[in-house]
């Protein structure tokens, strides 16, 4: 595994699909996906627990009360598999070579 992308949310259970379908078709599959939820009350853990189940990706989901971004990703690194951590927004999305150029 090259690198652990982390995405820090707050109930962005709208939009953290464009991330996902941004993952699920990279060109490269050697990453882990954290996604640490700060205290959501929409649905963002039952759309996170259904991408896991479908194991198209290696999928972390860690769910804390709201605490601020900057909790929320220092747990998350403390939990990343990689020596190598990115932080991806919960809206944002990534081109399909991303991760394929970052093991260059």
């Amino acid at each position: 595994m090259i690198v652990s992308i982390i995405t820090p949310t707050f109930n962005r259970a709208y939009i953290i699909r464009n991330l996902y379908k941004s993952l699920i078709t990279q060109s490269s599959k050697d990453f882990e996906w954290i996604v640490i939820d700060d205290g959501s009350t929409d649905e963002t853990e039952n759309i996170v627990n259904k991408w896991k189940q479908d194991d198209f990706l290696d999928i972390t989901y860690i769910k804390q009360p709201n605490g601020g971004k900057h909790k929320a990703i220092n747990r998350a690194v403390k939990c990343a598999k990689s020596d190598y951590v990115f932080i991806v927004d919960s809206d944002d999305f990534l081109v399909e070579n991303a991760v394929e150029r970052i093991d260059y």
